[in-house]
């Protein structure tokens, strides 16, 4: 059976037999939402690579029994995505924080609908990410770059990927990816301004998803899934 988790973000430094004090929310959550019992053994995850389990003991107190640093991930999928409206980026990054993505980088092109604002990137969807890492024990919380114009998007993964792609209609979409760091990209619900997506032909490789054009939240996810 597969352990509930939840967040503790100093578990890298707590030694094991240590108290475990979480969050406000976190604790209220297993104690007064769970009714946690004295014996019961949690997860806990730092959303840095660091895993562990925890005891509950009598006086609604956590003592921490194990810990580990799970390996990076050989395949880490950098989504560089023109946000949609708030709900359907809400359900884009809770599934892709179970598919295990590894860094979303918002991306801000001509045809744009939507930009999210500071407080959302570092506050709302972390804690979005946050709640979906803990349902599918991903140890790694994704992280999470500022809002970036389409061009600088493009520099960014260069530099920071060795595999492009997008997704296409017209092309077949073989390709070959094992290892490393991969960016896949996805336009805003208008589709890329032409220029644009001359830019990314020339750098990126086509991959076939589908005969028919896809929605953002399907595109993004679709994508993920097959390069993970």
């Amino acid at each position: 059976m597969s352990l509930r988790n939840f967040r503790f973000d100093s578990l890298e430094d707590t030694e094991i037999s240590s108290p475990v004090t979480l969050e406000r929310a976190e604790h209220n959550h297993l104690f007064r939402v769970l009714r946690a019992r004295a014996g019961e053994v949690v997860g806990l995850l730092d959303g840095n690579g660091w895993r562990g389990t925890a005891q509950v003991e009598k006086g609604n107190l956590l003592t921490l029994l194990s810990k580990e640093k799970a390996l990076l991930p050989e395949k880490r999928i950098h989504l560089y995505i023109a946000p949609p409206r708030r709900q359907k980026m809400d359900s884009i990054l809770k599934q892709a924080a179970e598919l295990g993505v590894f860094r979303i980088v918002p991306v801000l092109c001509e045809y744009a609908v939507s930009e999210p604002g500071e407080n959302a990137v570092g506050g709302r969807w972390k804690d979005l990410l946050f709640e979906a890492c803990k349902q599918s024990a991903n140890p790694y919380l994704p992280q999470i770059s500022p809002v970036i114009p389409f061009r600088e998007a493009l520099e960014d993964a260069r530099k920071n990927c060795q595999f492009l792609a997008y997704g296409s209609v017209r092309e077949k979409g073989c390709f070959s990816f094992e290892s490393g760091d991969a960016a896949w990209f996805v336009g805003p619900e208008g589709g890329y301004a032409p220029g644009e997506l001359e830019e990314l032909e020339k750098i990126a490789h086509p991959i076939r998803l589908g005969s028919y054009i896809l929605r953002v939240e399907t595109a993004a996810i679709a994508g993920i899934a097959k390069l993970v």
